[in-house]
């Protein structure tokens, strides 16, 4: 076996937890161990808060069956732990704001480190016909919907206040993370608002928003709250181009 073959059954050993041949096996242990803590402690710090919420055991004892399902394969460990939220999701479907903790934890890393673009200013909100308009936004923007008040709770968690009790909310309320310059940031939406950045970002213009608004809300209310979504947006530094 030359040396690349034996570096590759090496490291494949390390993410099964075997012994390759010609090994001593009390020295692999030893490897075995620093490799598996260190990817527990990445994952500790990516997702920092939910750490904090969940406990240290049970953080650990999680973040020891996502290692073994899914061994590390970038090169950089900073990329690792993408899918540990649907992991939570499915190992605490109970506790919804375990998950969404841990959304709000990656998405917000995600973005400190995102690419940078530009954003309109409230003054460049010009159109000829507002109906037709689309929006391009920012590239770190992300959004899902929440089913507890797992926003209230990181909030209160990085304040270093105690945190409320978990909750569940009402259907259709949402969350979003993006960068506002060099910070990243993160909100969360009433059902309209969260319905209407669906649209917008499934490629929905301003007057396909405004009528869908109108289901549910008389023309003036409608257009008010499109309206206000729109400037919020803006305002927050999530729009980075109109078309149409």
């Amino acid at each position: 076996m030359n040396l690349r073959d034996w570096q590759k059954a090496f490291v494949a050993a390390l993410a099964a937890g075997l012994v390759p041949a010609d090994t001593d096996p009390r020295g692999m242990a030893v490897y075995a161990n620093n490799y598996r803590t260190q990817l527990i402690a990445g994952l500790g710090e990516t997702y920092a808060k939910t750490r904090l919420w969940l406990g240290d055991s049970a953080f650990d004892a999680a973040a020891g069956r996502y290692i073994d399902a899914h061994p590390p394969s970038s090169w950089t460990l900073d990329a690792y732990g993408e899918t540990f939220v649907q992991q939570l999701e499915t190992e605490y479907s109970l506790d919804p704001e375990i998950a969404e903790l841990a959304w709000l934890d990656w998405h917000l890393r995600r973005a400190f480190s995102g690419p940078d673009a530009p954003s309109l200013d409230v003054r460049d909100l010009v159109a000829d016909d507002w109906d037709r308009v689309e929006f391009d936004f920012v590239p770190t923007l992300r959004f899902r919907r929440v089913r507890s008040n797992a926003v209230a709770i990181w909030r209160a968690i990085a304040d270093e206040v105690p945190p409320p009790a978990a909750v569940f909310v009402e259907e259709g309320l949402g969350a979003r993370v993006w960068r506002q310059g060099l910070s990243p940031r993160f909100a969360s939406m009433t059902a309209d608002e969260t319905a209407c950045l669906d649209l917008a970002l499934a490629g929905a213009s301003f007057g396909e928003i405004c009528t869908y608004l109108g289901r549910t809300w008389e023309g003036e209310q409608a257009a008010r709250i499109a309206g206000g979504c729109l400037g919020a947006w803006t305002a927050e530094g999530m729009i980075q181009g109109l078309r149409g």
